[in-house]
């Protein structure tokens, strides 16, 4: 089971990762232009580049990919157009891929933001119970009244 924290999961220590689409722009950036996905991309210039070049090589624009890792940050995604509402099934599937990697290695922790929530436009009962496949190293993050400071 998953721990369920509230504050800022960007001074975590481990995994740093946000929940994404796989919409890729005419210049093969992955749109990462709200929430903690913004964040991210403002903190690490370029990782929208770096995300937009593997989705490409993976599964090209629009695909189904699950999750992506670059260095200590990771895209778990959850829809496949930006503009759309977060999807269960996609959300179950990538979460699948976090569950497996995560219980490879249990020594390492990783934290994601709340998926489908906020600009998902899921409710937490609608994704609450796919979160519980996660084992105890993975942290699953709502932000405090502050934001993605």
């Amino acid at each position: 089971m998953p721990v369920f924290k509230t504050g800022e999961m960007f001074h975590a220590p481990g995994y740093i990762i946000v929940t994404t689409n796989s919409f890729l722009t005419s210049e093969m950036r992955l749109v990462m232009g709200r929430g903690a996905a913004w964040r991210l991309k403002m903190k690490v210039p370029g990782i929208d580049r770096i995300f937009g070049n593997m989705v490409f090589a993976l599964c090209g624009h629009l695909g189904r990919y699950g999750i992506l890792f670059h260095k200590k940050y990771g895209a778990l995604q959850v829809k496949y157009r930006f503009d759309e509402r977060a999807r269960v099934d996609l959300i179950e599937f990538s979460l699948g891929k976090l569950t497996e990697i995560a219980k490879k290695s249990p020594n390492l922790k990783f934290n994601v933001n709340y998926p489908g929530i906020g600009n998902g436009g899921l409710s937490k009962s609608d994704v609450r119970p796919l979160l519980d496949v996660l084992p105890d190293n993975v942290f699953v993050w709502e932000k405090d009244g502050k934001g993605w400071s």
